[in-house]
């Protein structure tokens, strides 16, 4: 499922923006320390201390960029709290030294444009990639170093002025970071649902495929038990269909083992549990004609309107449905005589209606024991050991749903059962992102 929020070219777009930025702050921080050269800072009466203080970015920058700490959110934390403390007890020992008796001290030699730019992206790094709680207090400290470095010898009005800059170039700053730490949130949130989609379409699909074809040996397999005594040549027929049975089953699990390796687009329904759902309505037409019930009881597919010409997405849809039906056909109504399959292709829509001379498994399937079309159901009602709940037809109206549909399996007005789902040809897996 491809998403704007995260792919191949998104990610190359943000490598080559964070390249630029990584240009960019290093242009300024290059500038930032041939003016604070020039004007003659590192020569100054504070020339110690302002040596000593700008280790302390310095060192918290060279801590973020190796590989081992930068991994750790809350290394970068502590890396920005600490340098954002040691500047602030720097700005300090500046102050004590300007108010000794004597003092040639100025109070533009506490300008140090370097570190305050240093500072700046210390703090942008701190909120982006440090852990929360630790980063807020981080933020707090570097904040405070920045916005108090230019009146950390005396207040005057060149150096609130100065300090007014860094507060917008603070809160710049902090914005650009905040608004990246969520941006990157919101992809990993889009990608954890992603995945859980992907997931839940593929265990749908397991059922539907697999479940299929398992409860098929399951249940040729009770019946050549029977027989085997009395008619051993249906008992070897018998055994025929489930090995056929079971090959299909296993290439299904290989199609869907193979689809979760590899990173080709997933479309929703289209079939990554087997060939027959692929082919169209004539994997449909393949499904019922294959169809055999344990009673010796026929199957009748009955086509209206253009069926051919209807979408892929549509037909794999009504697959599963029609797979789905015929299988609890096959486990709860095995004395059906007459199953028919119904397909109608109208304006803008398919319907399908599945409909066998049987019983039913009651009115309320979702309720029931064994009412999803779980291998070995069938098994468990002639030992009397309960069956499980299963999720068959409910996972039929989720998906049926899903694309825009409606869904219903229950008696109809003459007793028999009746699976109907009616999709819209434009459902909403297409229109999804």
């Amino acid at each position: 499922m491809h998403s704007p929020h995260f792919g191949r070219g998104s990610s190359r777009t943000r490598r080559a923006l964070f390249r630029v930025g990584v240009a960019l702050v290093g242009a300024a921080l290059v500038l930032a320390l041939a003016a604070d050269h020039r004007t003659g800072t590192f020569i100054s009466a504070l020339a110690p201390q302002v040596r000593l203080s700008a280790l302390a970015p310095v060192a918290a920058l060279a801590l973020m960029a190796v590989r081992r700490w930068r991994g750790d959110p809350r290394a970068v934390a502590a890396a920005g709290a600490l340098a954002g403390a040691w500047s602030l007890g720097c700005s300090a020992w500046m102050r004590v030294v300007a108010e000794r008796p004597g003092s040639p001290v100025g109070h533009a030699d506490a300008y140090t444009l370097f570190e305050i730019a240093a500072l700046i992206v210390v703090l942008v790094l701190t909120v982006r990639y440090g852990a929360a709680r630790p980063a807020a207090g981080a933020a707090v400290l570097l904040c405070l170093a920045v916005v108090l470095r230019p009146v950390a010898v005396r207040v005057t009005e060149n150096g609130l002025i100065l300090a007014m800059f860094c507060t917008v170039a603070v809160c710049a700053g902090l914005i650009g970071a905040l608004v990246a730490r969520l941006a990157a949130l919101d992809r990993r949130r889009h990608a954890e649902q992603v995945r859980l989609e992907q997931r839940l379409t593929f265990a749908r699909d397991l059922h539907d495929f697999v479940a299929h074809h398992v409860t098929g040996i399951v249940v040729q397999a009770q019946g050549a038990q029977v027989v085997a005594a009395s008619r051993p040549e249906l008992a070897v027929s018998a055994l025929g269909q489930i090995e056929r049975a079971g090959a299909e089953a296993l290439r299904a699990l290989r199609h869907m083992v193979s689809g979760l390796r590899t990173e080709d687009a997933f479309v929703p329904g289209l079939a990554p549990g087997g060939d027959a759902a692929a082919g169209g309505v004539a994997g449909l037409r393949t499904l019922v004609a294959a169809f055999t019930l344990p009673g010796g009881g026929s199957v009748r597919l009955t086509e209206e309107g253009p069926v051919d010409r209807l979408p892929a997405a549509a037909v794999a849809a009504v697959h599963r449905v029609t797979m789905e039906a015929l299988t609890n056909v096959r486990k709860h109504a095995p004395d059906a005589r007459q199953v028919t399959v119904t397909l109608r292709a109208l304006a803008g829509t398919v319907e399908l209606d599945v409909v066998n001379d049987g019983p039913g498994p009651g009115p309320d399937p979702a309720a029931l024991p064994g009412q999803g079309g779980e291998p070995g159901a069938g098994a468990a009602s002639r030992t009397g050991a309960p069956a499980p709940a299963g999720y068959g037809l409910i996972g039929l109206e989720e998906r049926v749903t899903a694309e825009g549909g409606v869904f219903h399996a229950g008696p109809d007005s003459s007793g028999h059962w009746r699976v109907s789902a009616r999709i819209p040809l434009e459902s909403a897996w297409r229109d999804g992102p």
